[in-house]
This record gives structure tokens, sequence and C-alpha cells, in this order.
């Protein structure tokens, strides 16, 4: 990311020789490109084809002024981003005011003092350096998110298909043929797979959504139909350490416009990260019910609770922490903040109640009513 000197690039505009001279003396030693145009005609052709990255410009030159110059720059779509600094020996009001309402940055009035000038460019300079910067950070960001996009996308169909045979496996393997040992690695196995396929497509959805490419599509669909069939699936899962999955309502019915895969996601994260800081021993409730145009969902463990210290950055943005689970499982929060974007979309929140010791509840809403809609 070095940015040199001579990336930046500066027209003169003067009809007088001396004062051009005078100028590019001051401001060849910082390293500068420099353009000059003794009128107004080849001052603007130099902005449209060089496309320099600050322009000093003169009032009083013959045919058209330095006021004509900048009005056309700024009339023109392709150079009304460069910014003009006015040097002219009109020092009155009336003619000061006019070059900042036609568009100019800074306007300097002849003579000049050589350290004004060159602070004045330093100043610019060091703007055009931040948003230089700033515009190659974000490409970056943006390739490695595309990156991600493209690595857990090719990853996802494979491994969920290794994650649907392990659940096959598990519930087809009678433990007293294949013995404990085999049994608890196969249920290890399904754990594995069940954790990697999570993490891998909330690492997917996150980066679509970074990438403004997350679309949610709404459907009326029975929502506690959803809830419970996801839920189901990590029934197993809690069962090899030992905790009781409690679904309660579940069974009636409950129509509302949702995107059906992004409420997978969200119960599927509370789910697991519910069965991850729990205890062997505990229990999780799953709850639903309406609230007017509204579902409120619930997701209650008895496990270790939240810390007071991270209560408060838990659901803030850019405030990802690891966390470890009651056998040592490792969580970064990116779920968590995937399941807040995708509520948001269906009109909802999320928030939760924590007391360290005695368990979490998490609760989202979710408007029943909607139209389809992209994010685009």
């Amino acid at each position: 990311m070095d940015i040199l000197a001579s990336d930046y690039a500066i027209l003169i505009v003067d009809d007088v020789p001396t004062n051009v001279m005078l100028v590019q003396a001051i401001l060849k030693k910082q390293g500068y490109t420099l353009y000059t145009a003794d009128n107004g005609p080849k001052a603007l052709d130099i902005c449209e084809t060089k496309l320099p990255n600050l322009v000093l410009l003169d009032i009083m030159m013959p045919g058209m002024d330095g006021y004509e110059v900048l009005k056309r720059l700024k009339d023109n779509p392709k150079t009304n981003h460069i910014p003009v600094i006015i040097m002219s020996a009109l020092s009155d009001m009336q003619s000061i005011v006019k070059g900042y309402q036609l568009g100019a940055i800074e306007y300097v009035t002849k003579p000049f003092q050589r350290e004004e000038l060159l602070k004045r460019v330093a100043h610019r300079y060091e703007l055009f350096c931040i948003k230089r910067i700033k515009n190659e950070l974000e490409e970056t960001i943006e390739s490695r998110d595309k990156l991600y996009s493209v690595i857990a996308h090719d990853l996802r169909s494979p491994l969920g298909s290794l994650k649907m045979m392990n659940n096959a496996i598990c519930m087809m393997v009678d433990k007293e043929k294949v013995g404990e040992e085999v049994y608890e690695m196969i249920q290890m196995m399904n754990k594995t797979s069940e954790e990697i396929f999570l993490l891998l497509d909330n690492l997917l959805k996150w980066a679509k959504n970074r990438l403004n490419k997350q679309n949610i599509f709404k459907q009326l669909t029975d929502i506690n139909s959803i809830i419970d069939s996801t839920v189901e699936i990590y029934i197993p899962m809690a069962a090899q350490k030992g905790i009781t999955i409690v679904p309660q309502d579940l069974n009636k019915e409950l129509n509302g416009m949702i995107d059906i895969d992004m409420l997978k996601t969200i119960i599927r994260n509370l789910v697991s990260n519910a069965i991850k800081f729990s205890k062997s021993g505990g229990s999780i409730t799953i709850r639903t019910r309406q609230d007017g145009n509204f579902i409120e969902v619930s997701v209650k463990d008895s496990g270790v609770g939240i810390k007071k210290e991270d209560q408060e950055k838990l659901l803030q943005p850019n405030t990802h922490f690891t966390t470890y689970g009651t056998s040592n499982e490792k969580g970064s929060g990116l779920g968590l903040m995937l399941c807040k974007d995708f509520v948001e979309l269906h009109g909802g929140k999320l928030w939760f109640e924590s007391e360290p010791g005695k368990g979490t509840t998490f609760f989202f809403t979710i408007a029943l009513t909607g139209n389809n809609s992209d994010k685009n």
C-alpha cells in the first residue's frame, strides 16, 4: 500500500509564465507530478484526459476565466470530483465567495507565502493518501469475503452429504453389536460433522451478507413445523452430552411469511450454542408464542450463563470473541451476529437474559406478515 508523492498529480493553471514557474519550483521538490496550462480550454482538456488529483487555478485569464473553468469542471461528471484551489490576486469578499459557490475547496490570494502553499497542498495530498488506503483496504476485504464465499460454497454440498450420512448411521447403528468404543466414535463423528457444517454454513452466509448478496425469500409457512424439524436434528447430539431438549407448543400450527433457510439458520445456531454451554444432566426448552403480528421464539438452557463483562458486548458488531463450551467446544460469536442480521431482516429483534451459573435464554421475534424482498 505504499503511496508515492509522484502518484499525486497537480495541474497548475495560470496565463502568466513566471507564476507557473514559481509554483512549479515550490512543488517540484516535494515529488508531485505536475501539469501546466496557460488557458481555460487547455486546462479543461488536461483535466478530462489526465484526471489530476488537484487543480491550482488562477481567475484572471483572457478568453475563458477561472470561474468559467471551475463551473465547467463541476458540471462535468468525469471531473467534478477533482478538488480545486483558487489562487488569485482578487481578494475582495465577493470574488472569494463566488469561488466557493462554484465549488472551490480553498481560496488563496496572491501574493502567497511559500509555506502556505506547501501546507495547503500537503493537506490535500494527505486526504488523497487516506482515501487511497481506505479504497485498497475495502478492495482487500471484499476479495477476502469473496474467497470465503467461494470456499464455503464449494465445501458446503459435500460436507452436507457427509453430515446426512453420519446422521443416518447414528440412527441405524446398534450399540450392542458394534461395541461401546466404536459407538462413541460414531457419535463423536456425527457431532463433529454437525459442528463443521454449521460453521461452514455460517461462514458462507456471513460472507454473502458482507457482499450484500444474501437474498431473502419469504413465503407463507408453518413456523412451528420448521422449528420442530430443525430442533429434532440436535436431539441425538444433545443426548450424547446428557442433555434433554424439550420443545413446547411446537405442535400448534403457526403460519407466517418467513425465509425458511434463514429461520433454520437462526434455530441451528441458538440450539447449538445452548448445547455447547450446558452441562450433562441439563435441559434446553424451546417455546414459541404469538404476540400480535409477531411470533416470539425462546431457547432456554440451564447452562453456565454468560459472564457480566461479556453480556454487553455479545451482540455488538465487530466484537467477536472466542468462547469455550462446557466440553471445551470453541465458539467465535459469528453465529449470533448472523442470527441478529437474519432476525432484523424479518422485522424482528434478538435479545437474551442470562445469569452466570443459572443459564441463558435467547429470545427473538419475527413479523408474521411481510412481502417477498431481496437484499441486493
